[in-house]
């Protein structure tokens, strides 16, 4: 088999819809940098970059069926849905004999599944790399839709264009979560600022950084003005830290 550049982009865009078909999903939208590209989908969104492929789902879908075209596995999983969290890990231990399963947050509320694979040291990779995720819920009622006003005048009047200086929006995005890559020492101001820009009634953070990263917000406890921490909990995987923070909006007196 050719050895291939190792670079995600030079993957085309059929290539990804037939991926995303057996998923029964469509690209609606693109949105390309020299390092990163968002797809907007007709259910969710999906992030490719160098070495990283992000499929975003709500719900219970099909999601694992874009491991077979995904990893060029001679399989068929025709017809397979993810009915619980166990069955998802079943399915990606018979893939990834390595793999690991946890639970962050309270079982019963809100909580954060994730399911990860443990590298030999050899072959951790020394780069620094961090990933946030902000999930939204109980959002203001100003980012409804309404006659009249376009996705692009939400976009300026809620400054969401203000968040990340130099970014591209795709205004056809509406799902509450806002993810970055972005490499600061601390992600703290950024997380005040989505939250000022969205008024979430809660909202949880996941953060991932790896041990070459300069991001130190992992180890320091978050406080958000006019929200209560509900959870917080830590983690420490083989070249990762990872956080999960549960924020709830307080009741005003």
């Amino acid at each position: 088999m050719n050895q291939g550049p190792g670079d995600l982009h030079t993957i085309l865009r059929s290539e990804w819809e037939i991926l995303l078909q057996d998923m029964q999903y469509s690209i609606i939208s693109v949105t390309k940098t020299d390092k990163q590209e968002a797809y907007v989908l007709s259910e969710n969104s999906m992030f490719v970059s160098k070495g990283r492929f992000i499929l975003k789902i709500c719900g219970s879908t099909i999601l694992l069926k874009a491991l077979a075209p995904l990893l060029k596995l001679a399989m068929d999983y025709s017809g397979y849905a993810n009915r619980s969290f166990q069955e998802e890990v079943e399915f990606l231990t018979a893939v990834f004999p390595n793999g690991a399963e946890y639970c962050m947050g309270l079982v019963n509320s809100d909580c954060w599944y994730l399911y990860t694979l443990h590298f030999p040291a050899s072959q951790v990779i020394n780069q620094p790399a961090q990933t946030l995720e902000i999930m939204l819920s109980k959002l203001d009622p100003e980012f409804y839709v309404k006659n009249g006003v376009t996705a692009k005048d939400v976009t300026h009047e809620s400054r969401i264009c203000d968040l990340i200086a130099g970014s591209v929006i795709d205004c056809h995005n509406v799902q509450s979560f806002f993810e970055t890559n972005l490499s600061p020492t601390s992600y703290d101001d950024f997380i005040k600022k989505v939250v000022e820009v969205f008024k979430p009634g809660k909202f949880v953070t996941t953060l991932f950084i790896n041990q070459s990263s300069k991001c130190c917000t992992v180890l320091s406890p978050l406080q958000v003005e006019g929200f209560e921490c509900f959870d917080c909990q830590r983690a420490v995987f083989n070249d990762y830290n990872f956080a999960f923070t549960s924020f709830v909006k307080k009741q005003q007196q």
